[in-house]
């Protein structure tokens, strides 16, 4: 270790090609890291759902939950099994074990779950995905002062346009029942024509339908029979013949029944002074980059608000103005650490030695933003907390360091003499006291499940830290 210490004093051109080498490659480093509210870790969740009208929760437990865990509880790979069963509906969580490839194991969930013959009848066909890794990117509103079903097509639009981007792949609307259409039968008009329900039923379910003919097929030809009759407009489904009487003359749903689409009568409405309003939620996948969506939504909001003058589009949280303003607190109590440290030292020692050790702490975030972006990690919350966190721990050595320097400087030893005898000297106390602190923070890389984003924080701390090891001994 004394050799090494000794070559960077007796050649600085080494030392000040380690600055010239941090400055550049980690400068890119950290312009070139992308941006995310949250960590961003692969997804490890399977799910299992499956719908079954009219159930209770003890009929899902019994005759849809239970066999799903049955059939899948001896797949390997399979960490923890967790379940819910709600009226009407089942779901199946599955955690896989880190490490172990997560498109296989959805392959055996879903062969295992399609090989269960013992589903009830009314239940519908069982749907295994797995989730996505997202993390929310910002939050708008539509509104204006028109209905919900126009303010909604304005949504629908705003949404497509933005997956059409190319910028932007999730985005979910809310703030809205679901639609339907809805017939609603006069009892007077049913009991003068002497007509069921049952019979108005199914005259909707018998005529509007998508039916496959087959095909015709010649020796220079071939054509396929399609019935397309299905279709979601009111009109049309109002013009549905129920009966044919006698004389030619032919009741239809319109006579009977009013048809129109609708919102259901879900309690899922929301609404601001009064007026109807839309929400978009807008996430990131782990390949998406939060700076380039935020930037397009900004834009995209201005030229609609623009084009659209009774409708007003506006933005009401921007995840990355609130990582933009945990950077601006990691930059002040970087600067104030920096002012701080130069201030002092160069009262009590020297300012050219103050000068040296406020660069640890630029110094260790640039090489640290080196090897985090090699690994893929982003800026985000907990990856800036650590850097706020260990921003108070970086100068400490490099201020034990050089105060020792000085000591023997002030002993009458040269100035390379002194800088190769105080670093030397400290080098057992100071990696101590640093190995002391990544051991404290080496748990947090292994935690798994929710707690599983303090990865990040605890690399930035432990490269950081490594890192200002490096550049006190050597730069």
């Amino acid at each position: 270790m004394k050799r090494i210490v000794e070559l960077f004093v007796r050649f600085p051109f080494y030392a000040n090609l380690t600055i010239v080498f941090l400055l550049i490659v980690g400068g890119l480093s950290m312009y070139t890291m992308k941006k995310s509210f949250f960590p961003e870790r692969p997804s490890r969740m399977l799910y299992v759902s499956v719908s079954y009208p009219g159930a209770s929760p003890v009929e899902m437990e019994e005759g849809v939950t239970s066999r799903i865990e049955e059939a899948v509880r001896a797949i390997p790979g399979i960490y923890e099994i967790t379940s819910t069963s709600s009226e009407n509906s089942s779901r199946v969580t599955i955690e896989i074990i880190p490490g172990y490839d997560i498109d296989e194991a959805l392959i055996e969930v879903k062969n295992a779950v399609d090989g269960i013959s013992s589903f009830p009848s009314a239940a519908e066909r069982p749907l295994v995905f797995k989730s996505r890794t997202t993390s929310p990117a910002m939050r708008l509103l539509v509104t204006g002062d028109v209905d919900l079903l126009t303010l909604k097509g304005y949504g629908q639009r705003i949404e497509e346009d933005f997956l059409a981007s190319g910028v932007i792949s999730q985005v979910s609307l809310s703030g809205y029942p679901p639609l339907e259409i809805s017939v609603e039968a006069n009892e007077e008009d049913l009991l003068r024509y002497g007509i069921t329900f049952t019979e108005l039923q199914n005259a909707i379910s018998q005529n509007n339908r998508d039916v496959s003919g087959g095909q015709i097929r010649s020796l220079e030809e071939e054509m396929l029979i399609r019935l397309r009759s299905r279709s979601a407009d009111p009109n049309k489904i109002g013009d549905i013949i129920l009966r044919a009487n006698t004389d030619g003359s032919v009741i239809r749903i319109r006579d009977i029944a009013l048809v129109k689409k609708k919102f259901s009568d879900t309690p899922n409405k929301t609404l601001e002074k009064g007026k109807p309003l839309i929400s978009l939620s807008v996430s990131k996948l782990i390949s998406e980059d939060l700076t380039v969506i935020d930037k397009y939504i900004k834009e995209y909001v201005v030229d609609f608000n623009k084009k659209n003058p009774g409708i007003k589009l506006e933005i009401t949280r921007s995840y990355l103005e609130i990582l933009g303003s945990r950077l601006e607190l990691l930059y002040r109590n970087g600067g104030q650490g920096l002012i701080l440290v130069i201030l002092i030292l160069g009262l009590m020692l020297s300012t050219r030695l103050s000068l040296w050790v406020a660069w640890g702490i630029p110094a260790s975030f640039l090489a640290m933003f080196i090897v985090a972006n090699m690994m893929g990690v982003t800026i985000n919350l907990m990856s800036l907390f650590g850097m706020i966190l260990v921003i108070g721990i970086l100068v400490d050595d490099g201020i034990v360091i050089g105060e020792n320097i000085f000591q023997h400087f002030e002993r009458g030893k040269s100035p390379m003499r002194a800088a190769v005898d105080g670093t030397v000297e400290v080098i057992p106390a100071v990696v101590t006291s640093v190995a002391t602190t990544i051991l404290a923070f080496s748990p947090l890389i292994f935690i798994t499940g929710r707690m599983e984003m303090m990865y990040e924080m605890a690399i930035i701390v432990i490269l950081s830290l490594a890192f200002s090891l490096f550049e006190a001994f050597f730069v």
